[in-house]
């Protein structure tokens, strides 16, 4: 668990990452690095921006699914709204780390499943049901409104996007350089209830939270 607000992590949580940044080399070259990367201060202060616009829109409730497209590691969202909601399921390309986070630092986690493979894939699971899709690595990926699956949801959900104009950085294949840019990227019926741009020491994040209706 990790409660960004009051400054806390679970200590069980601090000893999976040591252990897992420990036991990185078993999984794959680099694995430590990228752990150590997925809590940085950039990482960090985008998604203490997200989480905190999601509280105070009141989306989730105990009820509540959440789906993660490109979730990586899952280090920072996956403690901070475990205990929020009733599921969240992760999905990303990279095996090794879905592996990290499956049998490593979420491990104990009952409402976590984690899924490898690729989010716009017909293969992937519809989440009909889900409240809330999150997607904070939007360049990595095609445009939003490309995911095939919106027209099936079975009521009204909300996103959470974020993207970035780091255009120079490996694997960023979808980058934007505006709010504007990036609201071109949203699917058919979205209604955005929160824009803002976030500083990172790279350059600039940009995030869209709303509503798609059904």
């Amino acid at each position: 668990m990790i409660d960004l607000k009051n400054n806390i992590i679970d200590l069980d949580l601090f000893k999976r990452v040591i252990r897992a940044i420990k036991n990185s080399k078993e999984v794959g070259p680099n694995v430590g690095a990228d752990i150590i990367d997925s809590f940085s201060n950039n990482q960090f202060a985008s998604k203490i921006k997200l989480l905190d616009r999601i509280d105070r829109l009141d989306i989730l409730d105990s009820d509540s699914e959440v789906v993660i497209f490109g979730c990586w590691f899952g280090s920072i969202l996956i403690p901070a709204l475990s205990n929020k909601v009733k599921k969240i399921t992760g999905i990303d390309l990279d095996e090794m780390a879905i592996k990290v986070a499956k049998y490593g630092l979420f491990l104990n986690y009952k409402n976590v499943f984690f899924t490898t493979g690729d989010v716009f894939s017909e293969d992937q699971e519809r989440h009909r049901d889900a409240k809330l899709f999150i997607n904070t690595s939007c360049e990595h990926m095609p445009p939003m409104k490309e995911w095939p699956f919106w027209a099936e949801l079975n009521a009204d959900a909300y996103f959470a996007f974020q993207s970035n104009n780091m255009d120079w950085i490996e694997g960023h294949v979808n980058c934007v350089h505006s709010l504007e840019e990036f609201k071109n990227q949203l699917p058919e019926n979205s209604e955005v209830l929160v824009e803002e741009e976030i500083d990172d020491s790279r350059g600039t994040r940009y995030m869209l939270i709303g509503k798609i209706h059904r």
